[in-house]
């Protein structure tokens, strides 16, 4: 597949996938924070809740930085991002596996509506991967 390709299918995948995950994802995670500020309970919980909320947002971030990058620059464009993004991207990442386990935990076990636990994170992992995949894939072909 060639690079414009490419770039209509991450732009399929943000409208599809990505949209829903950085509205209900960025809301969910800035509730979690906010949550965790304004708690009465133990100092442990708010600390997690604290920080799983800035890891999905600074992720959605990420993902937003890492994809408008390919978008206007294409492949360059990925390896022109530092890996601090990256990082930050697979921070978010990591966030969102929580949502996806109790997701289809729910779901599986308790009620179908466990499933909708899987539209607040989760999607936006499909379009990551895909930049992740490309940025790899540039990095051994340019190696040889």
């Amino acid at each position: 597949m060639d690079e414009r390709l490419h770039k209509r299918l991450h732009l399929v995948q943000a409208l599809l996938f990505g949209l829903p995950g950085v509205l209900l994802g960025g809301t969910v995670a800035l509730v979690g924070v906010y949550s965790g500020l304004m708690q009465e309970t133990r100092l442990l919980s708010r600390l997690l809740l604290v920080c799983w909320g800035t890891a999905g947002a600074l992720g959605i971030v990420a993902w937003l930085h890492i994809g408008a990058g390919f978008l206007l620059q294409g492949r360059p464009g990925l390896q022109a991002v530092g890996r601090v993004w990256w990082a930050l991207l697979a921070l978010g990442a990591l966030a969102a596996v929580p949502a996806a386990v109790l997701g289809l935990v729910v779901g599986l076990t308790e009620r179908m509506e466990g499933f909708g636990l899987l539209l607040f994170g989760p999607p936006l992992l499909l379009p990551a991967a895909h930049l992740a995949w490309l940025r790899r894939r540039q990095r051994l072909a340019a190696q040889g």
